[in-house]
């Protein structure tokens, strides 16, 4: 571990009240893949199937249980008005015993079955005038709305029976009635009620097999449905990814040409106005000399100042070109670099402490970005932290991920800070938390606003 402090600082206590945490660009992050965007694909298609497939099978349901209703009215009816309608003389209205016996044979070999369970007709006045359960005849209820319109409107009906009503008392052992009314005339004009109570287990016995019949269908439908977008779902998805790919290639490409450009600039800045004003610097230290040699001390003073301001001049460009493109930076490590950052720091008089550890072995980007972020905080402590006297850099490497933090002591800042800096077009450290996002690491800052801040960075080490 390597250990490099002009001042052997005093712990630094670590602000917590304000945390601002750069987020990943959105339109990059996490790479999605063939596999995985066609499995997610596949979840989500497959969910829908299951829902659409459980609210079909609930509309089938209902439709098949209404139609299995209409078919028993229809049916009955049918059966009603056949067998039934040519025996309904006045004679079974005013309870002729004939006319009623002839009308139960009937009823019991031609009416009733095992899904047909009574017969009822009822007289205009609500009077059961015959039944196949003997003990209703003669008996007057009187007639409830759904009765009434089928008796004057001759239009039959068909409904759930209310075993618990008075005239039901003897259907009440079969749980679960349909009940069918149908309006029929006797031979001399008499309204009559026809009234049949079907089993509804037989009911729900027909709705089971119309859904049984459409289900097949309706599933082989839904199916052939998701085996058709899976295909599409994986071209898709290999676009997407191509797409991805070309997109990282030229996102590469533009960063490696970014930094080519910057060697380029660092190279002719080196090689052209460096070189020029460190032989024009020269030329005037001589100058001053001969001018002092000359008697002519007023000259050689404001010669002499002249080079002094060009020198530093010089050393200012030098440190620009360090921050450009750091030269030692791959070839000689990070904490190299990092003490070319914060030496700048140390000759204002600020305290500072490196700790790198002394095998640091990182690749190209890892370390690039690690040195783009110290190089940031550095420079933003030396612009807006003024006050600070003590800067502390550390450097870890634990369970594969490396660790780079920075500390000083100055002013802090805060959340108003941070959006009025973005409006302004300083977004370094958000531009800093995509790359890192992108990396799969993260990049937090924290400050109170009043006592100083922390940045931290985490990565990934491939």
């Amino acid at each position: 571990m390597r250990t490099v402090s002009a001042v052997e600082p005093a712990p630094a206590a670590p602000p917590k009240s304000f945390a601002f945490t750069p987020p990943p660009h959105p339109a990059r992050g996490r790479r999605i893949t063939v596999r995985s965007a066609v499995m997610a694909f596949v979840a989500a298609d497959l969910a829908a199937v299951i829902l659409i497939t459980l609210g079909v099978a609930w509309l089938v349901s209902r439709s098949a249980s209404a139609g299995a209703v209409r078919d028993a009215r229809d049916l009955t009816v049918a059966e009603g008005r056949a067998a039934v309608w040519p025996l309904l003389t006045d004679g079974v209205v005013r309870g002729d015993p004939a006319a009623l016996a002839a009308l139960d044979e009937v009823v019991k070999t031609r009416v009733l079955s095992d899904r047909l369970v009574r017969v009822k007709i009822w007289s205009a006045d609500g009077t059961i005038v015959y039944s196949d359960e003997a003990r209703l005849i003669g008996q007057h209820f009187g007639f409830d709305k759904e009765d009434a319109k089928a008796l004057t409107s001759g239009i039959p009906e068909a409904g759930v029976s209310n075993l618990a009503a008075p005239e039901n008392l003897y259907e009440r052992d079969f749980k679960k009635l349909l009940q069918v009314y149908d309006g029929l005339r006797t031979r001399s004009g008499q309204p009559v009620l026809f009234e049949a109570y079907i089993k509804f287990s037989s009911v729900t016995a027909d709705s089971h097999r119309a859904f049984v019949s459409v289900l097949p269908a309706m599933l082989a439908g839904l199916l052939l449905l998701f085996l058709a977008q899976v295909p599409l779902a994986w071209a898709m998805a290999r676009r997407i990814e191509a797409g991805q790919v070309e997109e990282q290639r030229l996102l590469q490409r533009a960063i490696n040409s970014a930094d080519v450009e910057r060697r380029h600039i660092a190279a002719d800045l080196h090689d052209g106005p460096v070189q020029a004003l460190a032989g024009t610097a020269l030329s005037l230290t001589a100058a001053a000399e001969h001018a002092n040699a000359a008697g002519l001390a007023d000259i050689a003073t404001t010669v002499s100042g002249a080079a002094g301001e060009l020198r530093q001049g010089i050393r200012d460009l030098r440190t620009l070109i360090v921050a450009i493109a750091p030269p030692r930076l791959h070839d000689e490590g990070l904490a190299v670099a990092l003490q070319d950052l914060v030496s700048p720091l140390r000759a204002r008089g600020v305290e500072t402490s490196l700790t790198v550890p002394d095998r640091l072995d990182l690749p190209r980007e890892v370390e690039a970005l690690a040195y783009r972020t110290a190089q940031e905080a550095i420079r933003n402590i030396g612009r807006h932290a003024s006050t600070a006297r003590r800067v502390t850099v550390t450097v870890a490497q634990l369970d594969g991920r490396l660790q780079l933090e920075i500390v000083d002591d100055g002013p802090g800042f805060s959340p108003g800070t941070v959006n009025a800096r973005n409006a302004q077009g300083h977004v370094g450290l958000h531009l800093l938390g995509e790359l890192a996002g992108d990396a799969g690491g993260r990049l937090d800052v924290h400050s109170d606003g009043h006592t100083g801040t922390r940045l931290r960075l985490e990565l990934p080490i491939p």
